[in-house]
């Protein structure tokens, strides 16, 4: 992973959150990408003079104006903590689902930063809108930082499963993005493992050998492995890594009753791997 996106509309004008993604980013070899998206979903017709604008490629003058704005704010606060030539920002005109997939794939974005405020916080500017983006519409993993979270590596990191799904490849890219971090993978489950369960497991060990790669069965519910989590000045992970289930899941989000509702007001940061019909 080379490549991180921090998307300005929702709160890439959080100098805190801009900052630990500069530290973030500059501490991992990465490149930091802020994207902002004037929203603009009026049809236009290809063959309108303003077509490019629609679709951000040749932006007006108030698209200048905001551009330089939000570049000279990115400079300032990212100043002594990443190299300028690691850090770039960018304005897209037209339809945000669109603008979103486009710079995705043009600059190859491995991860999306995002803080964990567009999901709590209903009052945000935009936030349903973003935030079907980043969970129904994006398929790239998500990493979630709490507000006012202190920048640290990451040296223990959870990884709940379920033992259904891609573990194998969400594990290789957690290796890869931090490959200092030693992995306890946390099955959470009342009962012993499956036959099923024990192949999978002795298939992941095998694939980890190189790797500090933990496996532990939790019996008791994520919702108390978390409030446990929550209620610590000192939790045992500093960060939290689990696999999506289906889109409906999402539809789900406010419910207090779903692990991931309780797992957004902790003070550590939460990896999201999204759901893919592969999976299954």
């Amino acid at each position: 992973m080379k490549h991180i996106l921090l998307i300005a509309n929702v709160n890439g004008h959080d100098t805190k959150l801009l900052r630990y993604a500069a530290r973030f980013c500059n501490d991992n070899d990465l490149r930091l990408h802020l994207l902002q998206i004037e929203e603009n979903s009026a049809p236009t017709l290809i063959s309108s003079p303003s077509y490019f604008n629609k679709m951000g490629y040749s932006p007006g003058n108030s698209i200048l104006e905001k551009k330089k704005e939000l570049a000279n704010f990115v400079i300032d606060a990212t100043k002594n903590l990443i190299s300028s030539d690691w850090v770039s920002s960018k304005i897209m005109s037209g339809n945000v689902e669109h603008c979103l997939n486009t710079f995705v794939n043009q600059e190859q974005i491995d991860l999306i930063l995002v803080g964990q405020s567009v999901f709590t916080k209903e009052h945000i500017a935009d936030n349903h809108i973003f935030k079907q983006l980043l969970l129904n519409v994006s398929e790239l993993p998500t990493l979630i930082i709490p507000d006012d979270c202190s920048y640290q590596l990451f040296k223990k990191t959870a990884y709940l499963t379920t033992l259904k799904g891609d573990d194998y490849n969400n594990l290789k890219d957690l290796r890869t993005l931090f490959p200092d971090t030693s992995i306890s993978v946390l099955h959470f489950s009342q009962t012993s493992p499956s036959i099923d369960q024990k192949k999978k497991i002795q298939y992941l060990q095998s694939e980890f050998k190189k790797t500090a790669l933990h496996y532990e069965i939790k019996q008791e519910d994520i919702e108390d492995f978390v409030r446990r989590e929550s209620q610590t000045l000192t939790p045992e992970f500093d960060l939290i890594t689990l696999r999506t289930r289906k889109r409906n899941f999402w539809q789900r989000l406010l419910d207090p009753s779903t692990a991931l509702y309780l797992i957004l007001q902790l003070g550590t940061p939460t990896l999201l791997f999204k759901y893919r019909i592969d999976d299954e």
